[in-house]
Formats: C-alpha cells, sequence, structure tokens
C-alpha cells in the first residue's frame, strides 16, 4: 500500500511539474544539437580483414588445431606489438602516441580471419591507415617469421571496408533522454524544497484531519455608496466641512 502512494505522488509531481520537465528536455536537446552539428567530429571505422591458413583442410599445412590457434594469438598480438607500430608512424611520418588505442583486433570463435579495426575523424585517414597496419603485420609475419598462410583478404576484394560510427539521430535521442531525467530530478528536487501548501489536499494529508471550511482573503479597493449615491470618502469630507463644498 505505501508503494502505491508513493508511485501516486511520485506521478502527481510529474503532472505539477511537467513544465519544468518540458523546460529541461527542450534545453538538453537545443545543446545535443549544436554540439552534434557544429563541435562533434564524425568517426569512422575502417576494417581489414587478415585470412590465417589456408580454409581447405586438405590442403592447409595446419593439420593441427592447437597450431593454427597458437598462430592466431601470435598474430593478433603481434598487430598491436611496438615492431609494428614503430614502422607504421615511420612509413606514414606520423607521430601519434596513442596509435595504440586507434587499433582494435577481433576473432571470433572458430574462426581463421582476424579482423583490424581502426577509427579516425576522417575516411581516407582511417583507410589508409588500417591498411597499412594489415599490410605491414602481413609482410612481417612473411618474413620475420616464415608463416606464409596468410594473406590481406583487401587484396582480392579491393579496399578496406569503412562506415561511419554513431549519427545525429542517436545523439537526439540520447539528449532527449538525458533531458528527461534531468527534467524529473530537477521536478523531485524543487518538491523537496518547496514547503509552501497549495491546496486544501495538501493541508489535510499533512495534519490528517479533514478540512470543514476555507475562507478566501483577497484585497480590493472597494466603494461604499450611501443610498444617495455618495461615497464614504465623500461623507466624511463633507462632514468635516460642515457641509461646503470648495472648488
Amino acid at each position: 500500500m505505501n508503494g502505491e502512494i508513493n508511485l501516486k505522488k511520485f506521478l502527481q509531481i510529474l503532472r505539477k511539474r511537467m513544465l519544468t520537465i518540458l523546460l529541461t528536455v527542450l534545453s538538453v536537446f537545443i545543446l545535443t544539437s549544436i554540439v552534434s552539428i557544429y563541435f562533434m567530429k564524425p568517426t569512422y571505422e575502417a576494417t581489414e580483414n587478415i585470412l590465417i591458413g589456408k580454409l581447405a583442410n586438405e590442403n592447409s599445412n595446419y593439420g593441427d588445431s592447437q597450431e593454427l590457434s597458437m598462430l592466431l594469438a601470435s598474430t593478433i598480438d603481434f598487430i598491436t606489438s611496438p615492431i609494428v607500430l614503430n614502422t607504421v608512424r615511420k612509413e606514414l611520418n606520423i607521430n601519434d602516441d596513442e596509435l595504440e588505442k586507434k587499433i582494435v583486433v577481433q576473432n571470433n570463435k572458430n574462426s581463421q580471419i582476424v579482423n583490424v579495426v581502426v577509427r579516425e575523424n576522417n575516411m581516407e585517414d582511417a583507410k589508409k591507415l588500417v591498411n597499412t597496419i594489415a599490410t605491414i603485420s602481413v609482410n612481417k609475419m612473411k618474413e620475420e617469421f616464415g608463416v606464409q598462410d596468410i594473406k590481406l583478404l583487401s587484396e582480392i576484394n579491393g579496399e578496406p571496408s569503412v562506415k561511419r560510427v554513431g549519427s545525429l539521430t542517436l545523439n537526439l535521442a540520447i539528449g532527449i533522454f538525458v533531458g528527461f531525467l534531468l527534467g524529473v530530478g530537477l521536478s523531485m528536487m524543487k518538491e523537496h524544497w518547496d514547503d509552501s501548501i497549495k491546496d486544501v489536499k495538501e493541508i489535510e494529508d499533512f495534519i490528517g484531519l479533514p478540512v470543514l471550511g476555507e475562507i478566501s482573503i483577497k484585497n480590493k479597493n472597494r466603494k461604499y455608496q450611501n443610498k444617495s449615491g455618495s461615497t464614504q470618502q465623500e461623507k466624511v469630507l463633507n462632514r468635516s466641512k460642515g457641509g461646503q463644498i470648495s472648488v
């Protein structure tokens, strides 16, 4: 019963503070729109695929699945190693200390394909960076470790795949949701600090007794007239002057 009362009270507060909630949602929505359109840079995600071993079992040199798993794990670690990253920096002539944070290496279970993912604010930079990382990794695996059954799939399919991460619609939807939560929070805070009594129902809930009646006190400037039509102020003025009227 107490839970039902609290829920009912909560809904009453939301209805009473609806204007606060709407203004908060509108403000956050406008702020999110401005930031998303004019300040937030787009993010692009480029992906390169590296094939480890041969897919046909009869032609594969890796008959042991454990050996293939070790090669996959070694390749994943090697892609983000300083050997590869320093070579990438030198080839692209960049000095990015956070290059490793931009790289994500993925491998699905029971898959011989390693996905190299790079995020950048420029589409062409993302494609160039991920292709350079994957190409250097494959070449060094062949040269330094003697791994021959490894290839870059973009050599067959063309160029790396690129997609844009996030959208304006998603940002605005998140802004509306966050604005609603902030509006509810502000409403509850205003209700907590507001000690004024708005209606009879609040008095009854506070004292626990029914209200038998109420008196409406309003300040109105009224002019009371006597039967002859003169106001009370004119009547007093005439008495003080003995009935004389001066112009």
